[in-house]
């Protein structure tokens, strides 16, 4: 069995757009993510990630991590972000315009995680707990201490970002409509 989802030609170029934009925009932000923590404390990707590709430099070993760990779940929020902004009958959201309204979203993402990391180093600094549950550290270095804090943050904030962006998007378009409406 088949799930289809019926949609004309050009709403199946709009969803192809959708799920190609937030693909790569999210492996670029990724990459970006993972060339800031490589150049903390390289041991994160060289010791604490299974080897994917013999890559030792360390642009390359950011890119093929940030590709894997981001490019699917990125197509997939993107196929999810053109359902929440075409499909029903309330005004549409274009790719554009809603892709604008992602960017301070992947940003509070990145701060959040920043400053986790930030605070991760100081309390590591005062010998003091991390942020998050030892369990979670493969060590408690200062570097690790940090880029494993950014990381567990960064995926977290995703997690609720990504919903309150999805919901910002519907509400929205429920604005729109009740704008019709008058």
């Amino acid at each position: 069995m088949t799930l289809r989802i019926p949609l004309d030609e050009n709403e199946r170029r709009i969803l192809a757009t959708f799920v190609i934009t937030y693909g790569l925009s999210i492996v670029t932000w990724a990459f970006l993510h993972d060339l800031h923590l490589i150049s903390v404390e390289p041991r994160h990707f060289t010791e604490y990630h299974r080897p994917l590709l013999p890559l030792s430099n360390h642009g390359l070993l950011a890119l093929q991590y940030a590709t894997v760990a981001t490019l699917g779940p990125g197509m997939a929020f993107g196929a999810v972000t053109f359902a929440v902004c075409r499909l029903g009958s309330w005004p549409r959201i274009g790719a554009g315009p809603a892709w604008r309204t992602f960017l301070p979203f992947v940003a509070a993402i990145e701060i959040s995680a920043l400053l986790t990391g930030a605070l991760a180093r100081s309390r590591h600094a005062a010998g003091l707990s991390l942020p998050y549950p030892e369990m979670l550290y493969p060590d408690t270095t200062a570097g690790i201490a940090y880029s494993q804090s950014v990381n567990i943050t960064a995926y977290l904030a995703a997690v609720i970002f990504g919903a309150g962006y999805q919901l910002t998007l519907l509400i929205r378009r429920r604005l729109a409509t009740a704008r019709t409406r008058k």
